[in-house]
């Protein structure tokens, strides 16, 4: 299911119904410790595409892209976990992960977000990291692609997914993209989730607005917007940092029914700056 990942706006999607029946593994029973937050290292694409694929499993977008996931599960969740690690080989990508405290390998929640643009800020990103390291990280995301490619070659592609619902959503999403991103000088210089997704059980805590808080203090020190592509489940958590509707989704988009939609938070104190519909 490579469309709704791969394009930097990236649609998040209403979570898996309690109850709901799946043929994926339980997690352990949320405890009572304290959740904190880390930044992820380069190679833990595999925990964003566990915790994507369980919680994304019943969305109906997910029953649209990937009928067959319940057969063939695996080909289901390795999608997720390889299109998370190829954002993580950008210089420009920050993933920060959400954990109980004596499980930091366990993560329960995550969020991926991306600098686009060509202001100052952005391009330090990618200075301060080194030549050293961007040419490491190119060196290693070339032999992953490799890697993954043989994988897919050896699986007979994604099993789980329909090519033909793939293609149309990477349509939709094309189609938002020039709606409310291309072309618009006002928002080209922005941080855009990619995704930001915390388990069920996890949910309600205020993990999701910590997570949020790592890329949004960076946005205001920056004074950049931040853009997102909202589900109907998270629009109100959104809305409570700061979030504000610019449109709904259009067209044939209609997985999250009358909620959800493009949204942008514009960093504090941006007084006298405006943003047009």
């Amino acid at each position: 299911m490579p469309a709704p990942i791969e394009k930097e706006n990236v649609q998040t999607m209403t979570p898996i119904a309690s109850g709901a029946k799946s043929p994926i593994p339980q997690i352990p029973t949320p405890s009572q410790e304290p959740v904190l937050i880390r930044r992820a290292r380069l190679f833990e694409g595999h925990h964003v595409g566990r915790i994507a694929a369980r919680t994304y499993y019943d969305a109906e977008l997910t029953k649209f892209l990937s009928p067959h996931r319940e057969k063939y599960y695996s080909d289901y969740e390795f999608g997720f976990q390889t299109r998370a690690q190829a954002r993580m080989f950008s210089p420009r990508n920050i993933t920060y992960f959400a954990y109980e405290k004596s499980r930091p390998e366990a993560p329960v929640g995550y969020m991926q977000f991306v600098r686009l643009g060509d202001d100052e800020a952005a391009r330090r990103m990618e200075r301060d990291v080194g030549v050293t390291w961007r040419v490491s990280l190119w060196v290693a995301s070339w032999m992953w692609w490799v890697w993954v490619n043989m994988n897919l070659w050896w699986m007979g592609g994604d099993r789980s997914e329909d090519p033909e619902a793939v293609k149309k959503f990477i349509g939709m999403i094309e189609e938002e993209e020039r709606l409310h991103w291309e072309g618009r000088e006002d928002r080209a210089n922005r941080w855009h989730a990619q995704s930001v997704v915390v388990y069920e059980e996890y949910q309600g805590r205020g993990i999701g607005k910590r997570l949020m808080a790592e890329v949004l203090g960076r946005a205001d020190s920056e004074r950049v917007i931040t853009g997102i592509e909202a589900s109907a489940a998270g629009e109100l958590m959104y809305r409570s940092v700061g979030f504000e509707l610019v449109a709904r989704f259009s067209g044939e988009n209609t997985f999250e029914g009358d909620g959800g939609g493009v949204m942008i938070r514009k960093p504090k104190g941006w007084k006298s700056e405006t943003l047009k519909k």
